[in-house]
């Protein structure tokens, strides 16, 4: 029964776009070198199916989102985005430090589909987001008192309502994940941060000051809680499962602790700077991480969507040939890398003077390094999935600790005996400390693409390396 009502869905004139959007798809893999005889087989189809839908929703979030903060960064001072900054890594901080992999457990549990099981798990959340909301509230005075800005106190209080908020999201999203209907999951995702930026344009025109920026995240929050319910397969209700509520929180540990390493290892770093610099330069390296952000993450959900499900579905019917395709795929996506950091040393400063204008000039620099870091992310990611696919995450996870520790050690010398340029190259190393461990895994698990793998590397610094150079001898660096 479960399949036809899944079919019947399919009928729409959603699935249609889809079925065209795979066909594209398959037809552009087919011309990778080594993917030319890729049939579209059941496991393939279901790959791509959700591959591509999520790269068209996460491109056009992205596209959406960089277009916000291009367009607002012309209307607001950079000590604006120095005070936002504060604030949404502080809520993102205390959302990921304290992450339970709700939705995760209901997309793979055997029982989500269960009305009772999504609804025990909604009132979990719904619990965590006010929780979340208290302790937000209550941090919220000694936080703006810790880094000197008392403008964050009040900014912090308003912006923590969408952290509430969140928590009373429908359960029926996560449906739409475990089903694989992700376009509508998509448009719902698309339409909350259009919300949010109407929102934000509208009283950026009103009142340009960082209260643009906090209102249209709540408004963007707001609005995706609220379709999450219209769209809504089961009503809420006050059922609740022991039992269901102990798997979730058993699943949940194991979440926890992978999610904290990931926030301590990446996005605290905008705490740590925070500390030590002005709202100027905080502000000014908010934007450009954001726009380095917005095109190395987008290419490595490449990496992820279908680099890692045809790599598994390749690695199971043949080893060898699987590792043959890694091998070709390898000197595609090395050269990818190449182009995205070549393309941040020579484009960042013409970028940020036409795009941003005289108020940003010195994000310029901040852009070249933070783009050279998303290259090196890029790169990491094609063995770090590799590994993934051969059904082992533990070098993954230690990548993640050493690079935290690269980070503990490189940004308090970096500060407390340099400055902020010099912090911001340790940041932009860091992804190389990731990057050894996953080293030692392909040795261990798949000793035939090290050769290639070593190769690429060289390859790739090498072009870095030369780049840098001739920027640095043509006085532009």
């Amino acid at each position: 029964m479960e399949e036809l009502s899944i079919a019947k869905i399919d009928t729409t004139p959603v699935s249609e776009t889809a079925s065209l959007l795979e066909r594209g798809s398959i037809e552009v893999l087919r011309c990778i070198p080594g993917m030319g005889q890729l049939a579209p087989s059941g496991r393939v189809l279901k790959a791509v199916r959700g591959s591509t839908w999520t790269m068209v929703g996460y491109s056009a979030s992205q596209m959406l989102r960089l277009a916000s903060t291009l367009i607002l960064a012309r209307m607001l001072v950079p000590q604006a985005f120095g005070l936002v900054a504060l604030v949404n890594v502080f809520l993102s901080g205390l959302e990921m430090l304290s992450d339970l992999g709700i939705g995760m457990d209901v997309v793979q549990h055997p029982r989500g589909d269960d009305p009772i099981f999504i609804n025990t798990a909604f009132l979990i959340q719904a619990v965590r987001g006010i929780v979340l909301f208290t302790i937000a509230a209550a941090l919220a005075f000694p936080f703006a008192r810790f880094y000197g800005q008392p403008a964050v106190l009040m900014l912090l209080m308003v912006g923590s309502f969408s952290v509430l908020l969140r928590g009373f999201t429908s359960g029926s999203i996560w449906g739409l994940t475990r089903h694989v209907q992700l376009g509508r999951y998509n448009l719902l995702v698309i339409g909350s941060d259009f919300v949010g930026f109407v929102v934000s344009l509208v009283w950026a025109i009103l009142s340009p000051t960082a209260w643009a920026l906090v209102v249209g995240r709540v408004a963007g929050t707001l609005a995706l809680v609220g379709m999450s319910h219209v769209i809504a397969t089961f009503p809420v209700s006050k059922t609740w499962d022991p039992r269901a509520a102990k798997d979730i929180f058993a699943f949940g540990s194991g979440i926890f602790f992978s999610t904290a390493t990931y926030f301590l290892s990446g996005e605290a770093e905008r705490l740590v700077v925070g500390k030590f610099v002005t709202l100027v330069e905080l502000g000014c390296f908010s934007i450009a991480l954001s726009v380095s952000s917005a095109v190395a993450k987008g290419l490595q959900q490449i990496v992820t969507q279908v680099f890692f499900p045809l790599m598994s579905d390749s690695l199971r019917e043949d080893r060898e040939r699987g590792i043959g395709h890694f091998n070709k795929l390898r000197n595609a996506l090395w050269a990818l890398s190449a182009c995205l950091a070549v393309g941040f040393i020579f484009g960042s400063h013409w970028f940020v003077r036409i795009v941003l204008g005289p108020k940003y000039l010195m994000a310029g620099w901040m852009l070249q390094l933070l783009g050279v870091r998303g290259a090196l992310e890029l790169f990491v990611a094609v063995p770090a999935s590799m590994l993934f696919a051969l059904g082992t995450s533990r070098y993954a996870a230690a990548g993640n600790i050493l690079k935290l520790i690269f980070l503990a050690i490189g940004l308090a010398v970096a500060f407390g005996y340099f400055g902020f340029r010099e912090a911001l190259w340790i940041l932009t190393l860091a992804p190389l400390a990731n990057y050894i461990p996953i080293l030692f895994g392909m040795n261990r698990h798949c000793k035939a693409a090290m050769r290639t793998e070593i190769a690429s590397f060289g390859w790739l610094a090498a072009t870095i390396v030369c780049a840098a150079l001739i920027i640095v001898l043509g006085k532009g660096f």
